[in-house]
């Protein structure tokens, strides 16, 4: 027994000496019947009355029988009188440890005094984190100033009872009137009835059955009544509903009461709400080792770290895991990865005895109106980790307002979770267990249901993604096919070419997921389109591996459709994923051919002209720039005849790479006028950035002598000129230093990782011109991000850059 235990246990045995050993029981002992329990009981009495100074214990004794105010006082004044007393404490073992006999009569006389419940179920010895969320409600638990209320809210299987229990016991000592504990059965769909659990609560607390009040209310007054002199705490595990609650808080201004709900109960008035979430991967990983035995785990540690993964960080699914692999010795940890990886088994395997992960999300969707259900079941029929809150509404076929308030439904049964995206657009997640259980769920209706609501859902986001990568394309429109497109909400279009940054940043994996998906389901048209949509978003993210792998589902839709203009777009794209990251150049050039080719065969200027200009980009980038230079002037022609301004412009820009290859700054620095004139009464800040970092390039070069071509073509000595003096002496420095910083506040905004790299290499390559090698940082940052992206071209760049600048 704890101190506190002890101090409770004889200041409750010294109330019952104080009242005469109740009615007949003095008689006896005179007769020498039940001696021993008059003794002991009188022995209890005196040393409680000489634990405590002057007559204070005798008279808090005899007040602690008739004022349960008085019985907590005393409670608190002996057990801070035992507080550095180990001998005291020993010696109340001692006093509290009758013979047999004593006991049971003890306990036959405590039967009807005053009780002091312990109900609480014991604390799980394998226990495992949420340290931060039980100081978080111990410290409101124990906060002065009225009755605390906290409330520990999450999914099924989150740990919510386990939590509160916790918190419970370590919050003992400060509620020494006793802790009353029950289960409201609130996911079970029948909740108890709260006239019966304050019955209950009132014989816990002494009251005979017989004096309490028959209905509810009675009952409730008088619980209120029994509490408000007592420091009780009181846990309601698996709340119904805030009215279930509500009745059950004790009237005592001393009290607290800890709630666990599947619920958020909103309207539910609390000093502290704790959402649980899952358990993050290293806490995951501690408790499998705790409960399935860490010899064990230890063995496969990646086989162990597949289970925690494939358990989503869902407690209930890490114990019954753990108990699987305790239950079934012989079999190996990599067998049970195996068994947990395979979609369709995942939740057979998360089931032991009368645990289920399946029964908690199961008694989550039998409680949901029919259009939750339908909802729940549309959200896995999407096959995307997550998705921005506007995406239920195509599928449902309903209007914003419809769908959001269905959302809220899910969120409050905790069947979905939301999150904050980059972009301030509240996303939906659902977890991977709960994806199981949906699939399942949507396997009991009609496979057209899903296939109609998703094939809306890919139509609403070609819309959306038509209007944001119009905001990015600097070469005119797309070749549109004919997939079916259908109206998104407002929120879902991106305004500006900003917007059009940020949201294609926030939905790169949604797209990529319905790319793969419409190809799954031959929805051919869907497939490409998105693709060809997505790629020069996917150019400024640097993400060519992603691109490669979208634009091969892509081509090989176009090719099924027999659609060439669609062909030619998609090479286009290809190309300059397999470009820009320097993966496949030879492949490259036989994309941007055949583009050409293609784009010329059906008419479309638009697209020869843009194809026209990135093979031109790829000879300059191999140092063919006679025939790079032919190219951009044939694009040039053809976006002033459209007239593409945008088109133009970037054509003018690369034209003003060559001829500073050429060290014809002149020439040179009039095109990147005319590009940066172009770019900007077009709002295209990307290109500006662009222009303002080729224009430092050449205003660097033509003062350090010029470059005739980037050192990295040559393998003997570089033909560069140098300066004869310093280069900060000449005003064209500064000038390139300023333009290089203009457009990495670009380029940075715009989110154009590839150019803010590169400009950050030329600032660089200042710094070593001048001598400052910290300088080397600078390149250091840069390559990690080069190789974060598989920039080869990047890496080659910093690669001279390192070399520094040949001597003077």
């Amino acid at each position: 027994m704890t101190v506190e235990e002890l101090v409770a246990a004889v200041v409750a045995l010294a109330i019952v000496s104080v009242k005469r050993l109740g009615a007949g029981l003095a008689d006896r002992a005179a007769q020498g019947l039940e001696q021993s329990v008059a003794d002991r009981l009188g022995r209890l009495y005196r040393w409680i009355a000489g634990r405590l100074p002057g007559e204070e214990g005798a008279a808090l004794v005899e007040e602690a029988s008739r004022s349960p105010a008085a019985r907590a006082l005393l409670r608190r004044r002996l057990i801070l009188a035992l507080d550095e007393d180990r001998a005291g404490v020993e010696e109340l073992r001692l006093l509290l440890s009758p013979h047999a006999s004593a006991l049971a009569h003890g306990d036959l006389l405590l039967s009807g005094s005053p009780g002091i419940p312990r109900q609480l179920p014991s604390a799980l010895a394998d226990f495992t984190g949420r340290g931060q969320e039980i100081a978080r409600l111990v410290e409101s638990a124990e906060r002065p100033g009225g009755c605390r209320v906290c409330l520990v809210h999450g999914p099924g299987g989150i740990g919510k009872t386990s939590v509160v229990v916790q918190t419970a016991h370590r919050l003992m000592a400060s509620y020494p009137d006793g802790q009353l504990f029950v289960d409201l059965n609130g996911a079970a769909g029948r909740p108890a009835a709260v006239a019966e659990v304050l019955g209950d609560f009132l014989v816990a607390l002494g009251v005979p059955r017989g004096g309490i009040p028959d209905d509810e209310a009675g009952r409730a007054r008088q619980f209120r009544t029994e509490s408000a002199d007592r420091r009780l705490l009181v846990v309601l595990d698996n709340a119904a509903s805030e009215q279930q609650v509500s009745a059950l808080v004790p009237g005592g201004a001393s009290c607290a009461v800890l709630v666990t709900s599947r619920q958020v109960l909103a309207s539910l008035a609390v000093d502290e709400r704790v959402a649980l979430s899952g358990l993050d991967e290293g806490t995951a990983w501690d408790l499998l080792r705790r409960i399935g035995g860490a010899d064990r785990v230890d063995e496969d540690p990646e086989s162990g770290r597949d289970v925690v993964c494939l358990c989503g960080g869902l407690p209930l699914a890490l114990r019954i895991a753990g108990a699987r692999l305790a239950t079934f010795p012989a079999r190996t940890v990599g067998s049970f990865a195996r068994d947990l990886a395979d979609d369709h088994r995942r939740l057979d395997v998360l089931s032991l005895g009368e645990r289920s992960v399946r029964a908690v999300f199961h008694a989550a969707y039998q409680a949901l109106p029919s259009l939750q259900r339908r909802a729940f079941r549309l959200l896995s029929a999407l096959d995307t980790p997550d998705l921005p809150a506007w995406a239920l509404s195509p599928p449902l076929d309903m209007d914003a307002d419809q769908a959001d308030a269905c959302l809220e439904g899910l969120l409050l049964a905790h069947l979905v979770q939301a999150r904050r995206g980059t972009s301030e657009v509240q996303r939906i997640v659902l977890h991977d267990l709960a994806r199981g259980y949906s699939k399942e769920r949507a396997a009991e209706h009609p496979a057209d249901e899903a296939d109609r609501a998703v094939r809306r859902l890919r139509g609403a986001l070609l819309s959306a993604v038509d209007v944001a990568d119009a905001r990015l394309r600097p070469a005119g429109a797309r070749h549109s096919g004919r997939a079916v497109r259908q109206l998104p909400p407002g929120d879902a279009m991106a305004a500006d070419v900003w917007e059009a940054v940020e949201w294609f940043e926030a939905e790169r994996v949604v797209l990529v997921a319905a790319v793969a998906h419409a190809h799954a389901r031959g929805w051919w048209e869907l497939c490409w389109e998105i693709a060809d949509a997505m790629s020069i978003a996917l150019e400024h993210q640097w993400r060519w591996d992603i691109s490669s792998q979208v634009h091969g589902l892509a081509l090989d839709a176009a090719d099924r459709l027999g659609d060439d203009r669609a062909r030619a777009a998609l090479l286009r794209n290809l190309g300059e994923a397999l470009r820009d990251s320097g993966s496949d150049v030879g492949r490259a050039a036989e994309c941007f051919r055949e583009a050409i080719a293609l784009f010329q065969s059906s008419g479309d200027a638009h697209g020869e002209g843009d194809a026209l200009g990135n093979l031109g980009i790829l000879l300059r980038q191999q140092g063919v720039l006679r025939e790079a230079m032919q190219r951009l002037i044939a694009a040039e022609r053809l976006f002033r005849a459209l007239p593409l301004e945008r088109g133009l412009a970037w054509a003018l820009r690369e034209r003003a790479v060559i001829n500073r290859h050429w060290a014809h700054y002149t020439q040179a620095l009039a095109q990147l006028d005319a590009a940066q004139a172009l770019f900007a009464a077009n709002d295209e800040a990307r290109g500006v950035g662009w222009v303002l970092r080729t224009r430092a390039d050449t205003e660097k070069e033509s003062t350090v002598g010029g470059c005739p071509l980037p050192r990295r073509w040559y393998e003997g000595p570089w033909p560069g000129h140098h300066a004869a003096s310093g280069p900060e002496q000449d005003p064209r420095w500064p000038a390139a230093r300023a333009h290089y910083e203009q457009a990495a506040q670009l380029l940075h905004a715009v989110r154009d990782h590839r150019g803010h790299t590169w400009t950050t290499l030329g600032l660089a390559d200042m710094a070593l011109y001048e001598g400052n090698h910290a300088a080397a940082e600078s390149i250091s940052h840069a390559l990690r991000e080069s190789e974060a992206c598989g920039d080869h071209r990047g890496l080659s760049q910093q690669g001279s850059d390192r070399a520094g600048p040949a001597p003077r």
